[in-house]
């Protein structure tokens, strides 16, 4: 289950929108303590380890991409569908690790109409959705792509975090998306293996085969951009997104991976 917003209205949906139209998302939240389950209000329940996500239960918290194909209310405030921005963030339903403190995050906008649209990315303290917003920046942009913003501050270990996207547009509306990371330090026999490898393509791999997906999805889309015509790290990538957003209901995993593979990389700032 999620929780997403439209122009200040909080909706519950389930699902991710894509291409010319229509993806969209939901992402549970994450915790690893105890006292970070509480702050989310956990249900005690088994928890089964993804391989990317972190393995909460969906009834374990909020999150989400921005809009449902049938929101009748969405479409008759803004007249058509067809005009809404599109925000998809790159992260698995329920959360993501990233071995770096300071990661790099991901989110794709498809823009319908040529204006100017205030992107602005927020962090919060915990994971929590009510928790405090410790990062805020926004930018102006008039087109859209893959988004990547390096965070500017350090965050504690094995405490996740809720951070998210908000695309406002003239009219007043705007669409919002949130996800979770969690800064986990690898193991050793791990850092061995990144410390012998010689490209962003090989440490791409060894993040992938750990489970950190921010961390792996950042190095194949270093060297895929470095290395546009290398269709083995696009397969690749491909799959680690397949594998990271396979527990999307009616996610269509296909279009999507062909809508990043021509998507522009641009830096959020």
């Amino acid at each position: 289950m999620a929780f997403w917003t439209v122009n200040g209205i909080s909706k519950i949906g389930l699902g991710f929108l894509i291409g010319g139209g229509i993806i969209v998302n939901g992402f549970s939240n994450t915790a690893i303590a105890n006292s970070v389950k509480a702050q989310v209000q956990i249900i005690a329940q088994k928890i089964t380890q993804t391989l990317y996500g972190l393995g909460l239960p969906k009834t374990a918290g909020t999150g989400g991409s921005v809009r449902l194909k049938d929101d009748q209310d969405l479409v008759l405030r803004s007249g058509t569908a067809r005009a809404l921005p599109i925000l998809a963030l790159m992260v698995p339903e329920d959360g993501a690790r990233t071995s770096s403190a300071r990661p790099t995050l991901y989110w794709n906008m498809i823009l319908n109409e040529p204006q100017d649209y205030k992107l602005t990315f927020f962090l919060q303290e915990t994971a929590a959705e009510n928790s405090k917003v410790v990062l805020e920046q926004e930018i102006t942009i008039t087109k859209g792509g893959l988004f990547k913003f390096q965070l500017p501050q350090s965050l504690d270990a094995n405490i996740p975090r809720r951070w998210g996207v908000k695309c406002k547009w003239l009219s007043g509306m705007f669409v919002e998306a949130n996800g979770i990371l969690a800064f986990v330090e690898p193991k050793p026999e791990m850092r061995v293996a990144l410390e012998s490898t010689q490209s962003s393509l090989e440490k791409a791999r060894v993040y992938a085969s750990n489970g950190y997906w921010y961390d792996a999805l950042d190095a194949y889309n270093n060297w895929i951009m470095a290395n546009p015509q290398d269709t083995k790290a696009i397969e690749e990538r491909g799959t680690l997104i397949h594998e990271g957003f396979q527990g999307h209901k009616g996610f269509n995993t296909k279009a999507f991976i062909a809508q990043i593979n021509i998507a522009p990389i641009q830096k959020f700032k």
